[in-house]
Formats: structure tokens, C-alpha cells, sequence
């Protein structure tokens, strides 16, 4: 009888379970130390967590979390880019004039106000 020795190491012993690639548990220390170049910290990601954008696992006393999860992350917190600038971009040359002469007589008005009182 044969009997078949299987590595020990975690990535087998995961890859078992059904666990492999993107979806390998890892530490929210090892997150911030190999994903975020610890340019971040735990309690950042913990943060996250709390404010949704993250999902987290807890096994014993250890968080952990997988690349698949941080991925998802990044995509939750890209920061959109403002409309006014979006609107800014496309007026033309024509609507800036008259936004600039419809706020020039806007403060010609509020000037004529504000001299009518003084007298």
C-alpha cells in the first residue's frame, strides 16, 4: 500500500479547499506590507471595513481579507471626478461670455444696492 504524502505548505493545503489565486485569505498585515507597500496601515483597512468598502474575514484572532477583496476595495473608493469640472470642459466659448457678463451685472446690481443704503 501506497500511501501519498501531500506538501504542507499553506497554498497547497488552501488550493484543497478550493481557495486559490485572488481569492487566497491573506493578513490585513501582509495586505498593507505587500499591496499598499505600507504606505498604509491596518487600521486603515479596518476603517474600510467599517465604512463598507471592504470585506474582511475573522479566523481565531487573526484578519484577513484576499486579493479579489482589495480589489473591489480600490474600486469602491476611486474618487469621481467633480461635474462642475466636467461641465467646465465642455462650455463653449460663447456660454463662458455670458456666464462672465450674466455675473458682472449680477455685482453691478448688488454694488448699486449696497451704495442706494449708504445714502
Amino acid at each position: 500500500m501506497v500511501i501519498k504524502t501531500l506538501p504542507n505548505d499553506d497554498h497547497s493545503r488552501l488550493s484543497r479547499i478550493g481557495a486559490s489565486g485572488g481569492d487566497v485569505p491573506i493578513t490585513l498585515k501582509d495586505a498593507c506590507r505587500d499591496v499598499f507597500k505600507d504606505k498604509i496601515s491596518v487600521a486603515t483597512l479596518m476603517a474600510e471595513h467599517r465604512r463598507g468598502n471592504l470585506v474582511i474575514y475573522k479566523i481565531g484572532r487573526q484578519y484577513f481579507t484576499s486579493l479579489n477583496e482589495l480589489n473591489a476595495m480600490l474600486a469602491n473608493c476611486r474618487v469621481q471626478v467633480p461635474s462642475r469640472i466636467i461641465l467646465e470642459r465642455q462650455q463653449t466659448d460663447a456660454e463662458r461670455q455670458r456666464h462672465a457678463q450674466a455675473a458682472q451685472m449680477h455685482l453691478r446690481q448688488v454694488i448699486d444696492r449696497l451704495t442706494k443704503k449708504k445714502k
